[in-house]
Order: structure tokens, then sequence, then C-alpha cells
């Protein structure tokens, strides 16, 4: 674990000291989200890069469940195609998933996360709208994951500020 926090915080170190020199400012931005794989609440750190249409986030987030919690953290790239303030928001995410089933006789959402316990890596597609106001960041869209060879869809929405 440690030598993935040291390196995440080197690569962003040195994208934001690559990006010093343009002229426009990448647009950093924290935001929560409902969403992505079931109902897991999502803190996610959010960077875009300077004068480009692209950027990266990172996120972790929980169900908070009573009877299955369900843990995730991780990160994806993302694509953007508009003007503006307005675009189609395109990106892959891989993320850690860890459900811990606490009780075998209560069952939450089993048409979302798989009924047993589990950790696993999965990816993700992502297709949504993202709009930046002045401080402020909105997206909202699908996601489509890969959780052992299964198929699991998703959505999500998401509000933040702009750093």
């Amino acid at each position: 674990m440690k030598p993935f926090a040291i390196t995440i915080f080197i690569t962003f170190f040195c994208v934001t000291l690559c990006n010093s020199q343009a002229s426009d400012k990448p647009k950093i931005a924290l935001s929560f989200e409902l969403g992505k794989t079931g109902l897991i609440y999502n803190l996610n750190f959010d960077y875009k890069f300077a004068e480009k249409d692209f950027g990266f986030h990172s996120s972790v987030g929980s169900n908070f469940g009573r009877y299955l919690n369900a843990k995730t953290f991780g990160g994806g790239v993302y694509y953007l195609a508009g003007k503006k303030s307005h675009f189609l928001e395109i990106g892959a995410d891989l993320q850690y998933l860890l459900i811990d089933e606490v009780s075998d006789d209560q069952k939450g959402l089993s048409f979302v996360y798989p009924n047993y316990s589990i950790k696993t890596l999965f990816p993700g597609l992502n297709l949504g709208y993202r709009v930046y106001g002045r401080k402020t960041l909105f997206r909202v869209g699908f996601s489509s994951n890969l959780i052992k060879s299964d198929f699991v869809p998703g959505g999500y929405i998401s509000y933040g500020v702009l750093l």
C-alpha cells in the first residue's frame, strides 16, 4: 500500500509541476459521487490538465451498509469532448472492490452486488455529461463494470467544488 501511495503522490507532483508553465490553469476538483457500482458513496479527486481535453481521477467509497458492506478505491482516466464548460465525458476506471457479507440471512441489493464476500479488481467504462461552473463541477452518466466475469451496469451523479 505504501508504494502505491508514493506513486500517486509523485505522479500528482510531476503533473502539477509540468503544467505550471501553461497559460490556462488546470481544473482540480473534489466531489461527492453517488453510484458507479451500486449505491456506493464516493469521494473523488479530479484533475483536468490545463488546455487539454483529458484528465484523471481517484476515488474512495463505501455503501455504509448494515448487512452487506462494500468498499471501493481506485482511479481512472477520462476524455472530454465539447466546448467551454459542457462536455461529453468518456472514461475508463480500475477499482478495487471489497464486499464483506455481515449477515447471510439478510440480503441487500443482490441485483447490484454479488451476494457473497469478495475482494477483486474490476475495470469499468463511463459515458456521461460533465459541466464546469465558476466554482463547481457536476457530472452524471452511465457506468458499466466487469466483476469476476459478470457485467454490472450502473450509473453515477456527482457534485463538487473546484479547488
